[in-house]
Protein backbone atom coordinates (compact mmCIF):
# COMPACT_ATOMS: atom_id res chain seq x y z
CA UNK A 1 0.00 0.00 0.00
CA UNK A 2 1.34 3.42 -0.95
CA UNK A 3 2.49 5.84 1.76
CA UNK A 4 2.98 9.59 1.80
CA UNK A 5 6.08 11.33 3.13
CA UNK A 6 4.74 11.13 6.70
CA UNK A 7 4.23 7.36 6.65
CA UNK A 8 0.46 7.51 6.28
CA UNK A 9 -1.08 4.74 4.18
CA UNK A 10 -3.32 6.14 1.45
CA UNK A 11 -6.13 3.61 1.12
CA UNK A 12 -9.20 5.68 0.27
CA UNK A 13 -10.12 8.00 -2.63
CA UNK A 14 -13.08 10.36 -2.92
CA UNK A 15 -14.08 10.90 -6.53
CA UNK A 16 -16.28 13.90 -7.43
CA UNK A 17 -18.21 13.00 -10.59
CA UNK A 18 -19.76 16.39 -11.30
CA UNK A 19 -19.96 19.93 -9.95
CA UNK A 20 -23.67 20.01 -10.78
CA UNK A 21 -26.16 19.85 -7.92
CA UNK A 22 -29.89 20.45 -7.66
CA UNK A 23 -29.37 22.01 -4.21
CA UNK A 24 -27.42 25.17 -3.38
CA UNK A 25 -26.40 24.81 0.27
CA UNK A 26 -24.90 28.15 1.42
CA UNK A 27 -21.81 26.49 2.94
CA UNK A 28 -21.01 24.91 -0.43
CA UNK A 29 -22.18 27.02 -3.37
CA UNK A 30 -23.80 30.42 -3.98
CA UNK A 31 -26.28 29.24 -6.65
CA UNK A 32 -27.63 26.02 -8.09
CA UNK A 33 -25.25 24.55 -10.67
CA UNK A 34 -27.13 22.73 -13.40
CA UNK A 35 -26.04 19.80 -15.53
CA UNK A 36 -26.03 21.88 -18.72
CA UNK A 37 -23.00 23.79 -17.42
CA UNK A 38 -20.95 20.60 -17.09
CA UNK A 39 -19.29 20.39 -20.49
CA UNK A 40 -15.96 18.80 -19.53
CA UNK A 41 -17.07 15.72 -17.61
CA UNK A 42 -14.69 12.79 -17.57
CA UNK A 43 -15.87 9.71 -19.41
CA UNK A 44 -16.21 6.32 -17.74
CA UNK A 45 -13.09 5.16 -19.62
CA UNK A 46 -11.07 8.11 -18.32
CA UNK A 47 -12.20 7.54 -14.75
CA UNK A 48 -11.35 3.85 -15.01
CA UNK A 49 -7.77 4.60 -16.11
CA UNK A 50 -7.33 6.86 -13.07
CA UNK A 51 -9.09 4.45 -10.72
CA UNK A 52 -6.95 1.54 -11.89
CA UNK A 53 -3.82 3.55 -11.09
CA UNK A 54 -4.98 3.91 -7.49
CA UNK A 55 -5.82 0.21 -7.37
CA UNK A 56 -2.26 -0.57 -8.46
CA UNK A 57 -1.06 1.53 -5.52
CA UNK A 58 -3.08 -0.56 -3.06
CA UNK A 59 -6.04 1.75 -2.47
CA UNK A 60 -8.85 -0.27 -0.87
CA UNK A 61 -11.93 1.96 -0.96
CA UNK A 62 -13.60 4.43 -3.29
CA UNK A 63 -16.40 6.91 -2.64
CA UNK A 64 -18.38 8.63 -5.41
CA UNK A 65 -19.40 12.19 -4.59
CA UNK A 66 -20.28 15.49 -6.27
CA UNK A 67 -21.95 17.93 -6.50
CA UNK A 68 -24.76 15.44 -6.69
CA UNK A 69 -23.29 12.21 -8.11
CA UNK A 70 -26.66 10.99 -9.36
CA UNK A 71 -26.58 13.86 -11.88
CA UNK A 72 -23.50 12.35 -13.55
CA UNK A 73 -25.00 10.87 -16.74
CA UNK A 74 -22.93 7.66 -16.64
CA UNK A 75 -23.16 6.93 -12.92
CA UNK A 76 -24.77 3.50 -13.33
CA UNK A 77 -22.19 2.33 -15.85
CA UNK A 78 -19.34 3.58 -13.66
CA UNK A 79 -20.61 1.87 -10.49
CA UNK A 80 -21.06 -1.40 -12.37
CA UNK A 81 -17.62 -1.18 -14.00
CA UNK A 82 -15.90 -0.49 -10.68
CA UNK A 83 -17.73 -3.36 -8.98
CA UNK A 84 -16.96 -5.89 -11.70
CA UNK A 85 -13.21 -5.21 -11.47
CA UNK A 86 -13.12 -6.51 -7.90
CA UNK A 87 -10.40 -3.96 -7.13
CA UNK A 88 -11.93 -2.44 -4.01
CA UNK A 89 -13.19 -3.74 -0.70
CA UNK A 90 -15.70 -0.92 -0.47
CA UNK A 91 -17.63 1.16 -3.03
CA UNK A 92 -19.73 3.92 -1.51
CA UNK A 93 -21.51 7.14 -2.39
CA UNK A 94 -22.42 10.46 -0.78
CA UNK A 95 -25.65 12.00 -2.09
CA UNK A 96 -28.11 14.70 -1.08
CA UNK A 97 -30.80 12.01 -1.25
CA UNK A 98 -33.35 13.98 -3.26
CA UNK A 99 -33.12 11.61 -6.26
CA UNK A 100 -32.39 8.46 -4.32
CA UNK A 101 -35.88 7.02 -3.91
CA UNK A 102 -35.81 5.95 -7.58
CA UNK A 103 -32.15 4.93 -7.62
CA UNK A 104 -31.32 3.11 -4.39
CA UNK A 105 -32.28 -0.42 -5.39
CA UNK A 106 -30.62 -0.17 -8.80
CA UNK A 107 -27.37 1.17 -7.32
CA UNK A 108 -27.33 -1.63 -4.77
CA UNK A 109 -27.76 -4.26 -7.48
CA UNK A 110 -24.96 -2.67 -9.53
CA UNK A 111 -22.54 -3.11 -6.63
CA UNK A 112 -22.68 -0.04 -4.39
CA UNK A 113 -21.96 -1.17 -0.80
CA UNK A 114 -22.69 1.83 1.38
CA UNK A 115 -24.41 5.19 1.11
CA UNK A 116 -24.24 8.50 3.00
CA UNK A 117 -27.11 10.98 2.73
CA UNK A 118 -27.00 14.66 3.67
CA UNK A 119 -29.68 15.78 6.14
CA UNK A 120 -29.17 19.19 7.73
CA UNK A 121 -32.51 19.38 9.57
CA UNK A 122 -35.80 17.55 10.10
CA UNK A 123 -37.67 20.86 10.17
CA UNK A 124 -39.00 21.62 6.68
CA UNK A 125 -38.40 25.38 6.85
CA UNK A 126 -34.91 25.09 8.31
CA UNK A 127 -34.08 22.36 5.80
CA UNK A 128 -35.19 24.62 2.93
CA UNK A 129 -32.85 27.37 4.12
CA UNK A 130 -30.01 24.85 4.48
CA UNK A 131 -30.32 23.53 0.91
CA UNK A 132 -31.48 26.73 -0.78
CA UNK A 133 -34.65 25.15 -2.14
CA UNK A 134 -38.22 24.69 -0.94
CA UNK A 135 -40.16 21.46 -0.41
CA UNK A 136 -37.24 19.04 -0.67
CA UNK A 137 -37.30 17.39 2.76
CA UNK A 138 -39.94 14.77 1.82
CA UNK A 139 -37.82 13.71 -1.18
CA UNK A 140 -34.74 13.27 0.99
CA UNK A 141 -36.61 11.32 3.67
CA UNK A 142 -38.05 9.06 0.95
CA UNK A 143 -34.51 8.57 -0.34
CA UNK A 144 -33.30 7.53 3.10
CA UNK A 145 -36.12 5.01 3.45
CA UNK A 146 -35.39 3.64 -0.05
CA UNK A 147 -31.72 3.18 0.89
CA UNK A 148 -32.73 1.25 3.98
CA UNK A 149 -35.10 -0.98 2.03
CA UNK A 150 -32.34 -1.63 -0.53
CA UNK A 151 -30.28 -3.13 2.32
CA UNK A 152 -26.98 -1.33 1.85
CA UNK A 153 -24.31 -2.54 4.25
CA UNK A 154 -24.52 0.76 6.14
CA UNK A 155 -26.70 3.86 5.71
CA UNK A 156 -25.42 7.08 7.31
CA UNK A 157 -26.81 10.59 7.39
CA UNK A 158 -24.49 13.60 7.41
CA UNK A 159 -25.25 16.95 9.03
CA UNK A 160 -23.01 19.98 8.47
CA UNK A 161 -23.03 22.13 11.60
CA UNK A 162 -23.30 25.63 10.17
CA UNK A 163 -25.12 26.90 13.27
CA UNK A 164 -25.83 26.13 16.87
CA UNK A 165 -28.52 23.47 17.17
CA UNK A 166 -31.32 23.66 19.72
CA UNK A 167 -31.81 20.79 22.13
CA UNK A 168 -35.17 19.99 20.54
CA UNK A 169 -33.64 19.69 17.06
CA UNK A 170 -31.00 17.26 18.30
CA UNK A 171 -33.55 15.15 20.16
CA UNK A 172 -35.74 14.98 17.04
CA UNK A 173 -32.86 13.61 14.94
CA UNK A 174 -31.83 11.17 17.68
CA UNK A 175 -35.40 9.83 17.73
CA UNK A 176 -35.36 9.53 13.94
CA UNK A 177 -32.09 7.59 13.75
CA UNK A 178 -33.17 5.34 16.60
CA UNK A 179 -36.39 4.48 14.73
CA UNK A 180 -34.62 3.72 11.44
CA UNK A 181 -31.34 2.38 12.86
CA UNK A 182 -29.23 4.90 10.94
CA UNK A 183 -25.79 6.21 11.90
CA UNK A 184 -25.90 10.02 12.32
CA UNK A 185 -22.70 11.97 11.72
CA UNK A 186 -22.06 15.62 12.57
CA UNK A 187 -19.58 17.41 10.30
CA UNK A 188 -17.83 20.55 11.49
CA UNK A 189 -18.29 23.64 9.35
CA UNK A 190 -15.19 24.56 7.33
CA UNK A 191 -14.10 28.01 6.11
CA UNK A 192 -15.36 27.93 2.54
CA UNK A 193 -17.46 30.52 0.70
CA UNK A 194 -15.37 33.25 2.43
CA UNK A 195 -17.18 32.71 5.71
CA UNK A 196 -15.36 32.59 9.00
CA UNK A 197 -15.18 29.45 11.10
CA UNK A 198 -18.05 29.84 13.57
CA UNK A 199 -19.79 26.48 14.07
CA UNK A 200 -19.80 24.46 17.30
CA UNK A 201 -16.47 22.88 18.17
CA UNK A 202 -15.90 19.21 18.92
CA UNK A 203 -16.10 19.75 22.68
CA UNK A 204 -19.17 22.01 22.45
CA UNK A 205 -21.07 19.46 20.37
CA UNK A 206 -19.95 16.52 22.48
CA UNK A 207 -20.95 18.29 25.70
CA UNK A 208 -24.38 19.18 24.33
CA UNK A 209 -25.06 15.58 23.27
CA UNK A 210 -23.87 14.20 26.61
CA UNK A 211 -26.10 16.63 28.48
CA UNK A 212 -29.13 15.64 26.41
CA UNK A 213 -28.65 11.88 26.72
CA UNK A 214 -27.56 12.08 30.36
CA UNK A 215 -24.46 9.94 29.91
CA UNK A 216 -20.87 10.23 28.67
CA UNK A 217 -20.22 9.22 25.08
CA UNK A 218 -18.39 5.92 24.71
CA UNK A 219 -16.14 5.67 21.65
CA UNK A 220 -16.65 2.54 19.54
CA UNK A 221 -14.94 1.09 16.47
CA UNK A 222 -17.71 -1.09 15.10
CA UNK A 223 -18.97 1.14 12.27
CA UNK A 224 -17.86 0.13 8.78
CA UNK A 225 -16.05 2.82 6.85
CA UNK A 226 -12.71 4.17 5.64
CA UNK A 227 -13.21 7.84 6.50
CA UNK A 228 -12.01 10.00 9.41
CA UNK A 229 -15.10 9.88 11.63
CA UNK A 230 -14.91 8.86 15.27
CA UNK A 231 -18.01 7.03 16.50
CA UNK A 232 -19.74 7.01 19.87
CA UNK A 233 -22.33 4.80 21.51
CA UNK A 234 -25.32 6.51 23.10
CA UNK A 235 -27.98 4.97 25.32
CA UNK A 236 -30.59 2.93 23.40
CA UNK A 237 -27.87 1.63 21.02
CA UNK A 238 -27.74 4.84 18.96
CA UNK A 239 -24.43 5.38 17.16
CA UNK A 240 -23.32 8.88 16.19
CA UNK A 241 -20.22 10.03 14.35
CA UNK A 242 -18.04 13.12 14.69
CA UNK A 243 -16.00 14.64 11.83
CA UNK A 244 -14.41 17.79 13.23
CA UNK A 245 -11.47 18.65 11.00
CA UNK A 246 -10.94 22.10 12.50
CA UNK A 247 -11.25 21.71 16.28
CA UNK A 248 -10.39 17.98 16.50
CA UNK A 249 -7.94 17.46 13.69
CA UNK A 250 -7.29 13.97 12.37
CA UNK A 251 -4.43 14.90 10.01
CA UNK A 252 -1.98 12.40 11.49
CA UNK A 253 -4.39 9.59 10.60
CA UNK A 254 -5.43 10.95 7.19
CA UNK A 255 -5.68 8.07 4.71
CA UNK A 256 -7.38 9.71 1.75
CA UNK A 257 -7.08 12.00 -1.24
CA UNK A 258 -9.67 13.57 -3.53
CA UNK A 259 -10.28 13.55 -7.26
CA UNK A 260 -12.09 16.61 -8.59
CA UNK A 261 -14.71 16.42 -11.33
CA UNK A 262 -12.28 18.10 -13.76
CA UNK A 263 -9.71 15.35 -13.21
CA UNK A 264 -7.29 16.79 -10.67
CA UNK A 265 -5.79 14.92 -7.74
CA UNK A 266 -6.19 17.06 -4.61
CA UNK A 267 -4.07 16.06 -1.64
CA UNK A 268 -6.05 17.84 1.10
CA UNK A 269 -9.46 19.46 1.25
CA UNK A 270 -7.98 22.56 2.90
CA UNK A 271 -4.78 22.92 0.85
CA UNK A 272 -4.61 23.81 -2.85
CA UNK A 273 -1.91 21.26 -3.76
CA UNK A 274 -3.16 19.53 -6.92
CA UNK A 275 -1.98 17.50 -9.90
CA UNK A 276 -3.70 17.43 -13.30
CA UNK A 277 -4.29 13.70 -13.90
CA UNK A 278 -6.77 13.94 -16.74
CA UNK A 279 -4.30 15.86 -18.91
CA UNK A 280 -1.86 12.94 -18.55
CA UNK A 281 -4.56 10.39 -19.39
CA UNK A 282 -5.72 12.34 -22.45
CA UNK A 283 -2.11 12.47 -23.62
CA UNK A 284 -1.91 8.69 -23.56
CA UNK A 285 -0.53 7.81 -20.12
CA UNK A 286 -1.57 4.31 -19.01
CA UNK A 287 -2.58 3.26 -15.53
CA UNK A 288 0.79 1.80 -14.51
CA UNK A 289 2.63 4.98 -15.52
CA UNK A 290 -0.01 7.11 -13.86
CA UNK A 291 0.41 5.10 -10.65
CA UNK A 292 4.11 6.02 -10.58
CA UNK A 293 3.22 9.68 -11.08
CA UNK A 294 0.60 9.60 -8.32
CA UNK A 295 3.03 7.92 -5.94
CA UNK A 296 5.44 10.83 -6.40
CA UNK A 297 2.69 13.44 -6.02
CA UNK A 298 1.54 11.87 -2.75
CA UNK A 299 4.92 12.72 -1.23
CA UNK A 300 3.88 16.39 -1.41
CA UNK A 301 0.92 15.85 0.93
CA UNK A 302 1.41 18.14 3.91
CA UNK A 303 1.64 16.88 7.46
CA UNK A 304 -1.43 18.85 8.53
CA UNK A 305 -3.60 21.82 7.66
CA UNK A 306 -3.43 25.17 9.44
CA UNK A 307 -6.52 24.89 11.64
CA UNK A 308 -8.55 28.01 12.38
CA UNK A 309 -5.82 30.23 10.91
CA UNK A 310 -6.15 28.58 7.51
CA UNK A 311 -6.19 30.77 4.42
CA UNK A 312 -9.33 30.50 2.28
CA UNK A 313 -8.70 27.73 -0.30
CA UNK A 314 -8.61 28.99 -3.88
CA UNK A 315 -11.12 26.37 -5.02
CA UNK A 316 -14.59 26.80 -3.56
CA UNK A 317 -16.14 23.72 -1.97
CA UNK A 318 -18.34 22.94 -4.97
CA UNK A 319 -15.29 22.75 -7.24
CA UNK A 320 -13.53 20.29 -4.92
CA UNK A 321 -16.32 17.85 -4.19
CA UNK A 322 -17.91 16.53 -1.05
Amino acid sequence: MVQDAWGRHIEYIRLSLTEACNFCCPYCRPTEITTDTQLELLSVYEWMVIIEAFHLLGVRAIRLTGGEPLLYPYVHELVERIYKTGWFEDISMTTNGSLLSHEAHRLRKLGLNRINISLDSLDADIFASCVGKQNQLPNVLSGIEAALSAEFDVVKINTVLTRQWTDDEILDVLSYVKKWKIVWRAIEYMPFQHKKFDGPTFMQWKSQIERLVGAPLVEVETVKGFGPASYYQLPDDIIIGFIFAMSHRYCKHCNRVRLTSDGYLRLCLLHDDESNLINLVRNGMKSNELADHIKNVLQLKKEEHDGKSIVQPARPMWKIGG
